[in-house]
């Protein structure tokens, strides 16, 4: 099993705990994946936001920003 498999049975064995996606995000930053590090850390922002923030809009344009650059990379 490699580190990142480990990382994402963490992520899918505490699905309401954001520890493990943020260490996600950091183990893709040192692995060169800054934009998935990014996206991750945006989404878990993201489900922390009420959709009435002011915070909210820019994370989800962000995130949609992301997405759109990278999801033929990450797909």
């Amino acid at each position: 099993m490699t580190d990142r498999d480990a990382l994402l049975d963490a992520i899918a064995a505490r699905p309401a705990d954001d520890l493990p996606r943020l260490v996600y995000a950091d183990w893709l930053d040192e692995h060169g994946e800054p934009a998935q590090a990014e996206f991750t850390r945006v989404h878990v922002q993201l489900a922390r936001t009420p959709p009435w923030a002011r915070d909210y809009r820019p994370l989800f344009r962000r995130a949609a920003e992301l997405f759109e650059a990278n999801w033929r990379t990450w797909v």
